[in-house]
């Protein structure tokens, strides 16, 4: 009998300490930062893009119907839509004060800087962007830029 409760007891105490984590008050989330915000939107842009060269290869090989890969396309596509807006979001300054003069609560427009090392070349005529001499497409909105025109001296 004796055996039987102090058995009874290891098990108890074996259990408790298993369970005691378990038990425990659930912290409180930490604000989620930029960075790993921007980690998992990427992580999530990735996973839609192997998923669209999958769908890619099932719809040629005769594995999907148009109808169906048309669906699932379109729907993976939002997926990494989403994931590329996410990612513009988290590496985007933040937003600037208002402009002296400005209506309470407003802020001022965003300006976008053009890369690095890259001669500003104009502003996209569809959003507003900054871009590069250099670029082709508009890294705010992806139209197509205009031609820039030629570097050089003019002739007389």
């Amino acid at each position: 009998m004796i055996v039987t409760v102090i058995g009874l007891a290891i098990v108890l105490l074996a259990a408790f300490y298993v369970a005691w984590p378990l038990l425990q008050a659930a912290p409180l989330a930490s604000p989620v930062t930029d960075d790993v915000a921007a980690g998992t939107a990427e992580h999530d842009k990735d996973q839609a893009l192997r998923a669209i060269r999958e769908a890619d290869f099932d719809h040629r090989t005769g594995k999907l119907s148009d109808e169906d890969y048309g669906a699932l396309r379109a729907e993976l596509e939002g997926r990494a839509l989403s994931a590329m807006a996410a990612i513009e979001r988290a590496n985007a300054p933040h937003a600037a004060p208002p402009a002296r003069g400005a209506a309470p609560g407003a802020t001022a427009p965003a300006t976008s800087q053009a890369p690095r090392g890259a001669e500003p070349g104009g502003f996209c005529p569809a959003c507003g962007v900054r871009f590069a001499r250099e670029a082709r497409y508009c890294s705010g909105c992806g139209k197509k830029l205009p031609a820039a025109p030629p570097r050089g001296r003019r002739r007389a």
